[in-house]
């Protein structure tokens, strides 16, 4: 690593952080073509159009708490409810003054990683309490609606429940009964929603659509939460034609389509997602509410509207997925899951490296040994460009006062001055540019490894040895600055780390060959291990350990190149 590469590195993160922050014009959500459904009549189509998330109805009737569910074959509505529910807004629970309802005592299912918290009287999941290598994560940041909530008006009763499942009984109508039913998946696999309609009637009955909730926002580990409390988005995946891999947008606006394969809440280290098979699902209805004064994506499932005929039971049934973004249980479990995972702008590096780590830690069972033995074989890779680099500066530093020479010589004549320039870099072999290809090759790496080692959930928790206990994190071994602060409160001070990288980095600059060149360059290149180690004063600990590992690998191998020198 040389002063070239230092300097490229500070520079491209310049450009880096501009480009994607001021330059890049926002994704805009893809409006799919919109699938006919001759099947919805006016009701539903005035439904569709409304943007509806919750119970059918106009927007004046969901404010009454009423709801035209859904209508006889002969044009009769039905309400929500038996006749003395609807009369009196009763429940078990009871209601609200706005008319939403009180939950009950939450049901507790678990599975291997998780406990999951049912509102019984809503038939929504109220919190998601993931066992993460740190601490336990409150999925859901806010308890109501609750995810996967829909037709949460109803009078729900308790049908049966074990560990990992529960069923929840409500009357949709007087004639009209439906069972809900949730399953999670006790490996890391997929969950289960399934909504049972069954007509008790003797008359066709059609259910018009409805929303099937998601949001606002989804919950994340307390150092995402306190350092950046709106990093969560509202994402979906579609095929482009002639594409294999489905492609991840963010959601912004409606999608009038059930032409998508997915769609979820997503931060940088969870995932709930919901696949379509395209039976079930019409489009997708997107809003924004307030969490803690931040906004938070709130999303709807809209439902295709069916008929139920005298006696018959339909039940719409889909998968779910909600946990950590693990990039090898999201690659397996398909359905283009593994999209959520932001390996940022040099992605097929960054998912190599990531497979590298990936096996380096099956043979040591570290992954910070497993950090540094990728770092070594990347510094082994190329090595043999890094020596050439190193005689290029070498031999540039012998013709330096050969070159100030011929510059003060030909100062009034710059063509004449350039070919002589030419002339001495070709009578001793020396290529000014041959000392950029480590740098060139070292930039995509730099940024592949900090995308891959910031957004891996492996490494989330995951030690090292003495007091790096999570090398997805900031070392912070020092502590950090009082809330109080102005302008820097809770700023972490560091630990060893940063501060080791930027004594290598000092030293490994006074070993380097130094061509005399600008001297403001020179001025700069001094102060670059002060700029570097404030820098890395927040970066992964995982990232300061590759750069410890870098910068070790280049002092060896100078050392090595002056001792075969003399």
């Amino acid at each position: 690593m040389n002063r070239n590469l230092i300097l490229a590195v500070v520079l491209s993160s310049i450009i880096y952080i501009v480009w994607f922050t001021y330059i890049t014009p926002p994704q805009k959500p893809q409006q799919l073509p919109a699938k006919a459904e001759a099947s919805a009549g006016k009701k539903a189509e005035a439904l569709s159009n409304s943007g509806s998330n919750g119970p059918t109805g106009t927007a004046e009737q969901r404010a009454s708490g009423s709801s035209s569910a859904g209508s006889y074959a002969d044009g009769r509505n039905s309400p929500t409810g038996t006749t003395e529910q609807q009369a009196s807004g009763s429940s078990s629970a009871g209601s609200y003054a706005d008319g939403r309802k009180k939950t009950a005592k939450p049901l507790e299912l678990e599975t291997l990683k998780a406990k999951i918290l049912i509102d019984p009287a809503a038939g929504a999941i109220r919190n998601i309490l993931y066992q993460g290598p740190i601490s336990e994560v409150n999925l859901i940041p806010q308890e109501e609606p609750g995810f996967l909530s829909c037709l949460e008006n109803l009078d729900y009763k308790i049908l049966k429940k074990d560990r990992a499942s529960v069923s929840l009984g409500a009357n949709f109508t007087s004639r009209i009964s439906l069972v809900k039913k949730l399953s999670f998946s006790s490996e890391n696999a997929f969950n289960e929603m399934e909504l049972s309609f069954r007509n008790n009637s003797d008359t066709a009955f059609e259910i018009a659509p409805f929303g099937i909730k998601m949001g606002p926002g989804l919950g994340t580990v307390a150092t995402e939460e306190k350092e950046n409390p709106k990093i969560w988005e509202a994402d979906y995946t579609f095929q482009e034609k002639g594409k294999k891999n489905p492609t991840l947008a963010k959601l912004k606006a409606d999608i009038n389509s059930d032409h998508w394969g997915w769609a979820g809440m997503n931060n940088r280290y969870f995932l709930f997602a919901v696949i379509n098979d395209g039976k079930h699902f019409s489009r997708i209805a997107y809003e924004k509410k307030k969490i803690k004064e931040n906004d938070a994506p709130f999303v709807s499932l809209i439902t295709k509207p069916f008929t139920l005929g005298p006696g018959e039971i339909k039940s719409l049934k889909f998968r779910f997925y909600a946990g950590p973004k693990n990039y090898g249980l999201l690659k397996t479990l398909g359905e283009g899951l593994d999209r959520s995972v932001d390996f940022g702008f040099f992605a097929p590096l960054a998912k190599l490296a990531n497979s590298a780590l990936q096996y380096f830690y099956k043979l040591s069972g570290n992954y910070g040994i497993a950090i540094v033995l990728l770092s070594i074989v990347l510094q082994i890779i190329i090595f043999p460009l890094g020596l050439k680099s190193y005689k290029a500066m070498a031999i540039m530093k012998k013709i330096q006062p050969e070159m100030q020479a011929l510059q003060t010589k030909y100062k009034s004549d710059p063509k004449r001055m350039n070919m002589e320039v030419m002339d001495l870099y070709k009578k001793h072999g020396a290529n000014p540019l041959s000392g950029c290809w480590p740098m060139l090759l070292q930039i995509p790496v730099f940024f592949a490894l900090f995308t891959a080692l910031r957004n891996s959930w492996d490494l989330h928790g995951a030690s090292f040895a003495l007091w790096i206990k999570d090398l997805s994190a900031a070392d912070s071994l020092f502590g950090h600055l009082p809330e109080s602060v102005p302008l820097a409160g809770g700023m972490t001070l560091g630990g060893p780390l940063p501060f080791i990288m930027g004594a290598l980095m000092f030293l490994q600059q006074t070993m380097s060959p130094q061509p005399a060149g600008d001297p403001t360059q020179a001025k700069i290149m001094k102060w670059m291990p002060v700029l570097f180690t404030f820098m890395f004063l927040s970066f992964p600990s995982g990232l300061v350990i590759y750069w410890i590992i870098n910068s070790l690998f280049s002092i060896g191998q100078t050392l090595y190149l002056k001792k075969a020198a003399n």
